[in-house]
């Protein structure tokens, strides 16, 4: 069944102007593939570092919640680490109860404060049968885009490293497909964030990652966590993007010796592949008032299909 989605190429049409691409009104749009992401989830049967500013258990819920409601569904959910506090075999239980009823596929990768050996077992009837040696990477290849899982995990740590071994891994994976548009997916952001006390505690060896994405210009966009806040940029032509966490957030402070952990909304973000390119966006569960504009809308489609120009707002 086609999935109707997101503007194809095909929809657009050139402005009077000359200027950008405007899409005709009606017209159908498509997305070849909806990938969702959360992050930093840190389950806990404890109060933990974070336990006394939000019920973590509770905000993942309302998250799935939200993730079942979307239209159009999403085609996986990548769960890019810190999925509990402690890597307990409890937390992990709890962790898979409040993610029984996600109606959608679901794609796990641990971060510092995951345990490898809990995790695999936890997890065993959802990574897939071929896992990198020595560390719990993987690819699936039965999307549109490849999807390529990256553990930097260091056991006992809460930095994270890229050594030799995964650059190895890593390279070898990308060389097989070199003209297939493909999403890595990690736990560390392989550059610095400017919240100091996250980067001290960030991924060893990230210019290593750095100048392997540079050589594989098929990795279209490198999706992370941990630093708990969306963050965007780039490295070479790759777009790298950070989902905040499914529970509280870090506040935006840029002093080296600040920090601070707030109660900002729960969120995840959806990445849209549309053939040439990714778009993200940043959906908080946000509580506030709403306002209906489908009537709006229906004038925007009119005047656009009769040349009359978008109405004011």
């Amino acid at each position: 069944m086609m999935r109707v989605r997101f503007p194809s190429p095909a929809h657009f049409r050139p402005a009077a102007s000359g200027g950008v691409d405007r899409l005709q009104a009606g017209s159908p749009i498509l997305v070849l593939v909806l990938i969702a992401q959360i992050s930093d989830c840190h389950i806990r049967d404890n109060v933990g570092m974070f336990g006394g500013l939000v019920d973590t258990s509770e905000t993942l819920a309302r998250v799935v919640d939200h993730l079942n409601g979307l239209n159009p569904a999403p085609d996986v959910v990548l769960a890019t680490g810190d999925l509990t506090d402690d890597g307990t075999e409890i937390q992990y239980s709890m962790f898979l109860d409040l993610v029984a009823g996600l109606e959608i596929p679901l794609l796990p990768l641990p971060g510092n404060h995951d345990v490898w050996d809990a995790f695999r077992s936890a997890f065993a009837d959802r990574l897939p049968a071929t896992i990198a040696e020595g560390h719990c990477s993987y690819v699936v290849d039965s999307h549109p885009v490849r999807l390529v899982g990256l553990d930097t995990l260091i056991p006992g740590r809460h930095d994270g490293r890229f050594h030799e071994g995964h650059e190895e891994w890593l390279d070898a994976v990308l060389q097989v497909q070199p003209d297939r548009p493909t999403l890595v997916f990690t736990h560390f952001p392989p550059f610095t964030s400017g919240l100091t006390f996250m980067d001290l505690a960030g991924l060893d060896g990230a210019d290593r990652l750095r100048s392997v994405l540079e050589r594989h210009p098929q990795v279209k966009l490198l999706v992370a966590g941990h630093i708990h806040r969306p963050i965007q940029t780039t490295i070479g032509s790759t777009l790298v993007s950070v989902c905040p966490s499914t529970g509280n957030q870090l506040g935006l402070e840029l002093d080296p010796m600040s920090g601070s952990a707030v109660d900002e909304p729960p969120a995840y973000q959806l990445h849209c592949w549309d053939g040439d390119r990714f778009v993200t966006h940043t959906a908080t569960m946000w509580e506030g008032r709403r306002m209906d504009l489908s009537d709006f809308i229906a004038d925007v489609h009119r005047r656009a299909a009769t040349g009359e120009g978008s109405p004011r707002s």
